[in-house]
């Protein structure tokens, strides 16, 4: 995969800074009667219907180079070899592990699109219903992509479930990117971490993206204030996350004959 394969993401200025808005309702999505904030759209709402066109070629394409290979991973040619079984994943919570998850982004590769879900938990009570329905989700996945996910979201999640009393499904293969790119480009780049990759390898700097030590405090500013605008800024993060988690999946394509 060549890098910048998505273009304008990584160039979007965080929607927050561009004016107020009354409330969270404002941000789309549904509130369900349980009170979380459901988001559903596609990607190419956040780039171009070009982008996600792109990238569903290359995800093609992949699936046929990694057939004739048997040096890309079984995990990586297994998400390759069938995308759309794949659910990618990523959390922000209110700190480190064992805090609240108050936001849950999903993001799934369907026929000819590629599906983001946000689930907001608008206070700390809602924590309850977003684990709920991260338990449907899990449920009706036959894998889980993440990036560093086996040793954050994931357990997390399922302590969050377990604190909620809720009955955790059992959970599927799940290809967790950070330990192949670990493998892949170890030494090459200054580290590891995603935003690093997506530089370095996908050839994007992110535009007014929010460091992620300050996220939780723009949650509890949000349920003591009901102001929605930095929580703008979270959304966008979460949606940039995972987003490149498909882009690194693609570049660890054999280089030899990646698809273009």
């Amino acid at each position: 995969m060549g890098g910048g394969s998505i273009e304008r993401i990584g160039d979007i200025e965080t929607p927050g800074k561009r004016g107020r808005l009354g409330s969270i309702e404002d941000l789309g999505g549904v509130v369900r009667d349980d009170g979380i904030l459901v988001i559903d759209r596609s990607v190419s709402d956040l780039t171009s219907r070009r982008d996600v066109e792109r990238v569903l070629r290359e995800l093609e394409a992949a699936a046929g180079i990694v057939k004739m290979r048997d040096d890309s991973g079984v995990e990586l040619r297994a998400f390759l070899g069938n995308p759309k079984k794949a659910l990618f994943i990523d959390t922000e919570t209110t700190g480190l592990a064992g805090s609240m998850v108050f936001l849950l982004g999903a993001m799934r590769i369907t026929g000819d699109d590629i599906r983001l879900v946000q689930v907001l938990a608008r206070d700390y009570a809602e924590e309850r219903e977003l684990a709920a329905l991260w338990g449907e989700m899990l449920g009706r996945s036959e894998m889980l992509v993440s990036f560093n996910g086996k040793s954050f979201d994931v357990p997390v999640l399922r302590d969050r479930m377990s604190l909620h009393r809720i009955e955790s499904p059992p959970e599927p293969p799940h290809l967790d990117l950070l330990h192949h790119s670990r493998r892949r480009w170890k030494g090459e780049f200054p580290d590891c971490r995603l935003q690093t990759l997506e530089w370095h390898v996908c050839g994007r700097r992110r535009v007014g993206d929010i460091p992620g030590d300050e996220i939780p405090a723009v949650y509890h500013h949000y349920v003591r204030t009901g102001e929605i605008e930095d929580i703008l800024s979270v959304f966008h993060h979460n949606a940039l996350d995972l987003i490149t988690l498909v882009e690194i999946a693609l570049a660890l394509v054999p280089s030899d004959v990646n698809p273009t």
